[in-house]
Formats: structure tokens, sequence, C-alpha cells
């Protein structure tokens, strides 16, 4: 069944570029970097035999990434974060409850990629998956980045590629011609019996400093029942609430110099069970026991950029964060908690010479966590107390992107030295990680593209509350020298880009390729739970994902559509792999339809599909997953007597379908939470 190339995948595309409607093309696609690289503005100085070139838009993605804008999550009702990914077929959010949700890139568990949060590093888990990624209003971001290959200038720990969350600015909220305003919003989703609130303040305040100052503050709050399955039904113990804080100051373009500060705040807190059993894995038992638990994250950011205008040698940005991560069992008095703090520097320099063009990135990155607990987490019998340990990793790296007519070479190397300690045993050393790629234009819009890159980490995949629980007694490797985590990514493929294809005054972009990701030596805790002694050891087997990606956007006018395809086989040791905390699971293929049609000016519509194929191919003790097609609408209107007011209304899952993610953990023989039911939404803003 897996996976010669199969006739469905260019069958969808063509569909897709067909269809009559249209909605939001790739929304997170922006135009192409090829076209600011093939026409550099005007040379700005002259150097022997260089000259140097305008900056690209500095917002701009680079090929390969994709980007959920704003408007997508707006139109889309997000609350949380597997509404942020609703849209992507690459990515699969499992878990049923907030508390528990997981996400998976193309199969590989969010563990292994590199998540920042405005520039802000993400920690390791804090025990079994939670606090590798904590939670975020979908209200305070301006984009999404997704970048499934690694590249040197990505960060440290990308074996599975990345995820950038950026925060908008007081700037993107402010009205044109206005110094300052403000928004109240309230929502409700019928799922969950989900209740928001929200209250933005923003401005630019003074007549100083050329207008460029801008201040935001954001506060927001959701408070959510049990929710309701597809047929009926709670899931128990999903209630919770979520309070969301954001306080940001943004200098931008003054001189060349643009300064960001913010500090943000997200808690989550509700009765949940705690363990292994019922709190991500299926239904509890009858004598499971609910605590109240709270998970926050704390954030503090600070950067600057400097670009001088007339200077394409120059395009500095530097950044510092501080990231604290905390999981706390209130009924047990038990914690566990991460504190990172880390940085980078790069430039990027834009040049031209022998009719080439380049932009070089060089720079340097850092980051150090601390993980702590308090108590005593899962099976750990070590006693109360405090218990400390330790990850660093410093990495200096190059990148160089050129263009050559036809042709584009992404050249890159990065080279990390780590330092981790597992209880008394550290993994410390060093690594070069290389990557190379290439596209070439082969003529009418035709472009064929090919990647490999490296990537390498010490830190592992164990929990901080397992890793405080070794000791001496601890099995390290059997006694061998432990081995990088490291990753391979290849990656090959074609790519449409044209106008009027179809029709007169249209757009289509098509692009369709290959990739295979092998992550191997990941560092694990070897068995289920904190058991005593620990093992501790390099994954004998090495996880895979390989398969098949496709996305198509056609747009004309007021109509948008896109389509996503993923057919990804994700394995361990060559076997089928079952959904695997921090490790990654098999999905089904998966399509994404999403459209959107501005009916008329102020009211736009739009429909979204999900299609996920069903999953047979398991592991011989697992169950076999059922797919699913899953139907949404949205609706948003701006009256036209009353531009200040927005109404939206969105309903998922249309048709009530009762289904499981296939990223969901199977507690036992087909005990999986499923996914909720019929959720409608409603929600009104007002911006003063």
């Amino acid at each position: 069944m897996r996976h010669a190339v199969p006739l469905a995948v260019p069958l969808f595309l063509l569909g897709a570029s067909a269809l009559p409607i249209a909605p939001l093309a790739f929304a997170q696609q922006t135009p192409d970097t090829r076209a600011e690289l093939a026409e550099p503005a005007a040379p700005l100085a002259t150097l022997p035999e260089v000259k140097l070139i305008g900056q690209s838009a500095p917002d701009a993605p680079l090929p390969g990434i994709t980007r959920i804008s704003r408007e997508t999550l707006q139109r889309q009702q997000a609350m949380d974060v597997a509404d942020i990914f609703a849209n992507e077929p690459a990515v699969s959010i499992g878990g049923g409850a907030s508390n528990a949700q997981r996400l998976y890139l193309r199969g590989v568990d969010g563990a292994n990629l590199n998540i920042s949060i405005d520039g802000a590093h993400q920690g390791r888990s804090l025990h079994q998956h939670r606090g590798d990624l904590g939670g975020i209003d979908p209200d305070l971001l301006k984009q999404v980045d997704i970048q499934p290959g690694p590249s040197a200038d990505a960060g440290p720990g990308a074996l599975g590629g990345s995820i950038r969350f950026d925060t908008v600015d007081a700037q993107d909220l402010l009205a044109p011609g206005k110094r300052a305003g403000a928004s109240v919003r309230a929502a409700y989703a019928s799922a969950d019996e989900a209740l928001r609130g929200a209250i933005s303040v923003y401005g630019m305040p003074g007549e100083t400093l050329d207008n460029k100052l801008g201040l935001l503050a954001h506060v927001s709050a959701v408070n959510r029942e049990n929710y309701r399955i597809g047929g009926g039904g709670d899931v128990p113990n999903s209630a919770g609430h979520d309070r969301d804080y954001l306080l940001k100051l943004s200098l931008l373009d003054l001189a060349g110099h643009s300064l960001r500060l913010g500090a943000a705040r997200n808690r989550n807190a509700g009765l949940y069970l705690f363990s292994r059993v019922g709190s991500d894995n299926g239904y509890a038992p009858a004598n499971a026991v609910p605590t109240y638990q709270r998970s926050e994250r704390h954030t503090y950011t600070v950067e600057h950029r400097y670009q001088p205008a007339g200077n394409g040698l120059l395009d500095w940005k530097f950044n510092l964060y501080q990231n604290e991560n905390a999981l706390e069992d209130v009924s047990q008095a038990r914690s566990a908690r991460t504190r990172e703090r880390g940085g980078s520097v790069r430039n990027t320099a834009h040049l031209a010479w022998a009719g080439t063009q380049h932009r070089l990135t060089a720079g340097a990155d850092f980051m150090d966590e601390e993980g702590i607990t308090n108590g005593v987490l899962g099976a750990a019998i070590l006693g109360p107390g405090r218990k400390s340990t330790q990850a660093r990793n410093l990495g200096v790296f190059v990148q160089e992107r050129m263009r050559w007519q036809a042709l584009q070479l992404s050249l890159g190397v990065r080279h990390d030295h780590y330092n981790t300690a597992f209880g008394p045993r550290n993994v410390k050393g060093g690594k070069t990680s290389p990557n190379a790629g290439a596209e070439l234009e082969l003529g009418r819009g035709v472009g064929a593209f090919a990647s490999y890159g490296e990537a390498v980490r010490a830190s592992g995949i164990i929990p901080i509350g397992f890793l405080t629980s070794v000791d001496k007694k601890s099995n390290f490797n059997n006694g061998k020298p432990f081995k990088p985590e490291t990753s391979a990514t290849r990656e090959a493929g074609l790519q449409y880009e044209g106008a009027n294809a179809l029709r007169d005054g249209d757009r289509l972009t098509v692009r369709l390729g290959y990739f295979d990701t092998r992550i191997a030596n990941l560092i694990e805790w070897a068995g289920q739970g904190a058991v005593y002694p620990a093992y501790i050891r390099n994954m004998p087997d090495t996880l895979r994902s390989k398969g098949w990606e496709g996305k198509a956007l056609w747009q004309r006018g007021s109509y948008h559509t896109s389509l996503g395809v993923v057919l990804a086989d994700t394995t361990v040791g060559g076997k089928p792999l079952s959904p695997a905390r921090r490790v990654g699971t098999a999905l089904g293929d998966r399509l994404t339809w999403d459209s959107q049609w501005q009916v008329l000016p102020g009211l736009t519509a739009g429909y979204t599909l999900n299609a996920v194929r069903r999953l047979d191919d398991v592991p011989k003790a697992a169950v076999q997953r059922a797919g699913y097609v899953l139907h949404d609408v949205q609706l948003q209107w701006q009256p036209a007597a009353l531009r200040a007011l927005s109404l939206a209304l969105a309903v998922r899952n249309l048709g009530d379908k009762r289904y499981t993610s296939h990223s969901s953990l199977d507690g036992g023989t087909g005990n999986i939470l499923p996914e909720p039911g019929r959720d409608v939404r409603v929600s009104a803003s007002y911006h003063f």
C-alpha cells in the first residue's frame, strides 16, 4: 500500500487548481524569496568586483517554510494549540484535552523539534510530555512558521525541523492614522461550553522617537467544561481554564534600529489525572482520582535588529531570552520546572559578485537549561526534596544562499558543543552538521529542488521529572559511551508557480516533494514510567519519517483555495510505530482542502475539509485506526455601518463525527480518547 507516488496525489493537486471556488491559498505562503533575489535593488555601494544589494523583505519566509497567517487563525477562531494547526496536514495534534495535547510534525514528536516563541526556545518535557510546548493564546500570534528540514541557522536541536511562533506588535494592531487603540473580544464554543474574554490596549505614546515606539498590553481568559465527543457523551477530567498575559514594547525602524522587549505568561489549570493512565492514555479506570494541577510558562525576550540604509553588508539581529516552564500537582505537593536562558547573534550580508547574488548569514547561539523537581514524581522512589539537572549547548553557524541565473544554491554548516547532565553522568562533546540545497528553474514556471541537512542534540527525550530520580545505581547505556542524537533529512521534488495559469488574472502554485528524515541515537528512558533503578540509553533503533508532501494554491480575485496532502510512513527500526511519547507516531494519509471567498465587502465565507485515511500499518498488538472526514465552515462579518465591530461564526466538525486522532495514545485495546464533536463557535470583537 505504501508508498510509490500514488495517482491520488497529482490528481488532488490538479483538482485543487481547477476548483471553482478558492480560499486561502496556502494562507501560509508569501511571495517566493526567489523573486527578491532575482531582482535585487540598485547597488548601494561598489567595492572591487563586489556590489551590495538591498536586503530582502525581513518577514518573507524562505523556500520550504510554511507560514500560518494571523488572518487564518482569526477566521478559524482558534482557541488553543490544536486549532492553530487545524489546516496543516503535516502537523497532527493528539491527546484530547488541552493539558494532554502533543504535537507531531510529519509523524515526529514535538520533543524532537526546535520550538520557539519570539525567539525563546521551549524546553524539555516536565512530566510525560507536558511542558515541552506550553500553551499560547492564538490571538497574540502574528504568524507561525513551520520548517520541516534543518538549516544551520534554525537553532539547536532541530532534529525533525522547527516551529517558530511570533507575537504581534502594537503597530500591527493600530488602525491607519491612529496613535492609540483598544479591543475587547468575547467568544463561546459549544463543544466544551468554553467562554472566552480578551482585552488588548495598544498605542504609540507621546510625540518623541519619530512615532516609532509602540506599547501593547493584552490579557485573555478561557474557562471550559468537559468536552463533548461526536454523537454525545463527555470526556471526564478535560475541563480547565487558561490565562494569557503579554506586555510588549516595540521600537521599530528608528535610524535602522528595531528593538522589542516582551514579557508573556500562560497558565493552564484544572482537575486532571497526573500519571500515565488516563492523563492522555485513554479513559481512566474507575478508581482514578484527578488532582488539581497548574502548568505555567513565563517568557522574557529582548530582540535588537540593525539594518542601516544603504549598507547591504549589515543586517544584524541579536536576541536574549529566559523561558520558565512549570508543572505543579498541587494536591500532592510535587512539581517539576525548567528555567532556560539563551540567545543568538547573527548578521546577514546581501551582496552581488560576478553575476551572482548572495545572502550570507553567520552567527552563534547558546542555551542553558536547568531542570528542577520538588517532591516525588511518577514511580520515582528516591524520596522528596529538591533535585536538579542541566543541559547546555553552544552553536556557531554559517549559511550561504546564492542565486546564479536560474540556479539557487544553499550551503551551510553548523557546529554544536553540548554538555548534558543525566544525574551523575555527563554527556558532552561536539559535532558538525552540514546542509546543502539547490533549486533550478526549468522554464515556464516549472522548477526542481533537492536538499540534504543534518542536525545534532544531546539533551535527550527524558522528562525532567524522570531525570531528577537518577543516581549512581542507574544503568547508563549498559556502560557504553553515549552517542549524540543525530538526524539527516533529504528532500527532492518539483514545483510550479505562474500567473494566468488557468484563467486570466489567477495565480497558481504547486509543490510536490519526497522527504526522508532519519533520527538516530535518541537518548531515552527505557521501560515504562520512572522505575528504579533507572535505565538510560541511546535508543537502539532509528526513527524514520518518509513519504510525500504536496501543496497547491490557486487564487483569483477574492477567491482563494489551497490543498495539502501528506503521505508519511513513520517507523522505528523499520517496524510500524504506535504513538510513542516524545518519539513519534504513524499517521494515516492526510488531506486538507481550505477555501475562502469574499462574498461581499465586509463579508467572508470559508470551508475546510480534513480527510484522514485509515491506518492499518500498525504493530501486531496495536489496534488499527479508523479514517475520518471532517467538515468545517466559517463566516466573518464586519458591518459597513459599524466598522469597529467584527462578528464571526465557525462550526467545526459540522457532521458531529465521532473520531480519534491517530496521534492519541492507546490506553488499552481500543481505549483511545475521542476528539470533540460538533463545535459551534461565535465571537464578537470591538476595536476602539
